[in-house]
């Protein structure tokens, strides 16, 4: 006799369906793996009854759920990971929800007390409406489509306070298309909104200390209904804490929501990750010290009730973790003194203090109109400082040297001669996807376009040489000289050590791609470079030299030993050496933090016999926060200003220079100077930026022009090769920075 209480394959298909989002043919799928083991593709077509050319998509759908896992085996085979680790959090989340009400529940006539138990519908829908009715700042509801539609009048008389909304139990079609339901009105109503296809319970927080949970569907299998109207603020903010941080993150965006939009300033915020998660937008329009932070919490070392305002300095915040604050300069006593603090959300006992309550707006003398007032003011002081002819100057730029092999993938080829071309990286990564799913050897057919110099060396000298400059270039550039170097520099003196190093340079519509082998320089020290150039010749290379700029820093384990060679056996000799050494940083965190802190140590010395500058990139710039500031959270972000100026203390040396997409910042002492960038809108390079901008601002320092000014044309100069993706000579350079010092270019 079977067991009634057992259910049957097909109801464990029905219910995987309905309950955990499975579509029919992967229920199959999955079952079929439950029952039968590890299996190949063709065997799962077989056992399962799904089309074969199926199969791979619904593998690769439950694999990227955590529902199957695949092997190491040839042809792969798929098994089934535990049900109870896949489907035993679901159950255990519900469990604990309901075992922590059954702790706090308290009797129905004395609400007030913390929690209370309806089981009659028309009173769980009395109290929720109640609870709409009575929010003042904000309500946060998890829902499924039958449920708001429920209390939609309740949301549409909400009036000016804030609501977040998670619809659950979405069809995936409709949120792979980009879509969730929500009628007009209350998205109209709604700040926030997001999709998710799991069924989830019913949650309601109001103003972070009361709500409701309401556990089972509409309409129940049994016909009863069980709701716990929440007033113990304790598990209110617990409830709440549980919608931000676990169910919001994991859900979907679509495109037309609120959130998905750059927000207006001032706002006013109730949750600080709110916040946080609008200026992980605004920071990439505006600089962040150009906020100002206002916020009513407590101290949480006295306990006292606090307003504080002060000049956004930084955050750390990420979507999926614990730990998210923002730190602030506030204002000391009655004097210009400032502190730098730590504010964290309500509840947290981390930071210096806890806001229930925050806002943000443009600070009156930081706007971002004030910027690019700054900004074009600096670019006309440029063109002004900047002479029409420029001087003979004497440049010597090293170390490095690649060939870039600019390649096409071949996609559908239509004759020996005729292709078409893969232009997109997604398609290449969706083949990569498909390749391994359906067990087969991936291979790409590519047809070399171009070839041209690559590196530090060929960027920075290119454009010096096309400034007129006198250039010497030290590098990997062939034995004898290859020719694309020698076309390309046909006035530098080129001085090989080498063979350069190949890249394969895979160029898409959205991004692109390299292959590097970079062992060709790492042997590269002082010893090997003065067998290459005898000391004597270094000598006279160096002397009456301008500038020297040396890139390839994270290629070179031992570039220490160079930077000491100079300033112990080089700078003796000279009686009229170089005083200024610029120094591009990429990629520094391949190197070992002993090796960054000696090669750091060399440099602050070499700094004692010439100005050296340090040009980095943002993630450059933070790798060196987190190796010589003490910071070890990458997922900090800081102003450029307080970063550059910091780094330039802690490093000593004379300048520090970050470069980003949107604005650069040079610290030198006293107040740093910073440049917004011009919008490109068809840029026509994205990458070399930093080696662009250390050859204007190279230049800059060559025809005496101010700190800031040589700022503002190292910028110019990197935004006029990410527009044309050329280097300009002086007459272009000059239009550039005429076209530029205008409101409307920035």
């Amino acid at each position: 006799m079977s067991d009634p209480g057992k259910m049957d394959e097909p109801a464990i298909r029905e219910s995987l369906q309905r309950n955990v989002d499975m579509s029919e043919y992967e229920s199959f799928v999955y079952l079929s793996l439950v029952r039968n083991g590890k299996q190949s593709m063709k065997e799962i077509a077989e056992t399962s009854g799904v089309p074969k050319q199926r199969v791979y998509d619904i593998v690769d759908t439950l694999r990227s759920e955590g529902f199957i896992e695949l092997d190491d085996s040839y042809p792969k085979k798929a098994y089934a990971v535990e049900p109870n680790k896949t489907l035993g959090p679901i159950q255990t989340q519900i469990r604990r929800v309901q075992d922590r009400l059954d702790e706090l529940h308290k009797t129905v006539s004395d609400i007030e007390s913390g929690v209370a138990q309806f089981k009659n519908i028309s009173t769980i829908e009395k109290y929720v409406s109640e609870l709409f009715a009575a929010a003042e700042n904000t309500v946060f509801l998890l829902a499924s489509p039958d449920r708001l539609r429920q209390f939609e009048d309740d949301l549409l008389a909400m009036g000016d306070v804030q609501v977040r909304v998670v619809v659950s139990d979405v069809n995936p079609e409709t949120l792979d298309a980009g879509s969730i339901f929500r009628s007009d009105q209350i998205e109209q109503v709604t700040n926030h909104i997001r999709g998710t296809s799991r069924s989830e319970p019913f949650v309601l927080t109001i103003d972070r200390n009361s709500g409701f949970f309401w556990p089972k569907p509409l309409v129940s299998e049994s016909g009863e209904q069980e709701g716990f109207y929440v007033t113990d603020s304790e598990l209110a903010f617990l409830f709440d804490r549980f919608l931000s941080d676990s169910i919001w993150p994991l859900a979907t965006s679509v495109t037309s929501e609120a959130d998905e939009s750059t927000p207006s300033l001032p706002t006013q915020y109730f949750r600080l990750r709110d916040c946080l998660a609008d200026l992980q937008m605004l920071a990439k329009d505006i600089p962040l010290e150009s906020l100002a932070v206002t916020f009513d919490g407590y101290d949480n070392l006295s306990g006292d009730q606090v307003t504080k305002t002060g000049v956004l300095a930084g955050f750390t915040y990420s979507e999926y973790d614990d730990v998210a604050y923002v730190e602030l300069d506030v204002g000391v006593g009655d004097g210009s003194d400032t502190k730098r603090v730590t504010v964290g959300d309500w509840k947290s006992e981390g930071e210096d203090f806890k806001a229930h309550q925050i806002s943000l707006e443009e600070r009156d003398d930081r706007t971002i109109e004030a910027l690019r007032e700054e900004t074009a003011a600096s670019f006309q002081a440029c063109l002004e400082e900047l002479p029409k002819q420029l001087s003979p100057a004497n440049v010597v730029v090293g170390f490095d040297g690649y060939t870039d092999h600019i390649r096409k993938l071949v996609g559908e080829r239509k004759s020996q001669r005729m292709y078409e071309e893969i232009g997109e990286f997604d398609t290449v990564r969706e083949m990569f996807t498909r390749a391994a799913l359906s067990d087969r050897t991936l291979q790409f057919e590519w047809a070399e376009s171009e070839r041209v110099p690559g590196g530090h060396t060929a960027h920075a000298g290119r454009t010096m040489e096309a400034i007129g400059y006198d250039v010497q270039l030290i590098g990997y550039f062939g034995q004898p000289v290859r020719e694309e170097f020698s076309e390309t520099f046909t006035d530098a003196n080129l001085l090989s050590l080498g063979q350069p190093t190949s890249t394969e340079y895979l160029q898409f519509g959205d991004g692109k791609v390299l292959f590097t082998d970079s062992r060709t320089h790492r042997a590269l020290n002082w010893e090997t470079l003065c067998e290459y150039v005898p000391l004597d010749d270094m000598v006279d290379y160096l002397e009456g030299t301008d500038v020297v700029s040396i890139g390839g820093w994270a290629l070179f384990p031992q570039i220490s030993t160079i930077w000491e060679g100079f300033r112990e056996q080089v700078y003796p000799q000279l009686s009229n050496p170089p005083k200024e050494f610029l120094i591009p940083i990429s990629s520094v965190a391949h190197l070992r933090e002993t090796t960054l802190r000696s090669d750091i140590d060399s440099l602050s010395a070499l700094n004692d016999v010439a100005d050296v500058t340090v040009v980095a990139t943002r993630d450059d710039a933070e790798h060196l926060g987190a190796v010589f500031l003490d910071e070890t959270d990458t997922r900090r972000q800081r102003a450029l200003p307080t970063m550059a100026t910091e780094l330039r203390r802690t490093l000593d040396v004379s300048r520090v220079a970050i470069t980003t997409t949107r604005e650069s910042v040079l610290a030198a002492g006293g107040d740093p100077h910073k440049i917004l960038l011009p919008r490109t809108a068809q840029p026509a390079e994205e990458g070399t930026v930093e080696d662009h901008f250390t050859a204007g601002f190279a230049i800059g320092l060559t025809e005496g022009l101010t700190e800031k000014s040589s700022l503002a044309l190292a910028t110019a100069l990197s935004g006029y090769y990410k527009q044309h993706q050329s280097v300009p000579d002086v007459e272009e350079l000059r239009s550039y920075l005429s076209a530029h010092d205008d409101l409307s270019a920035l």
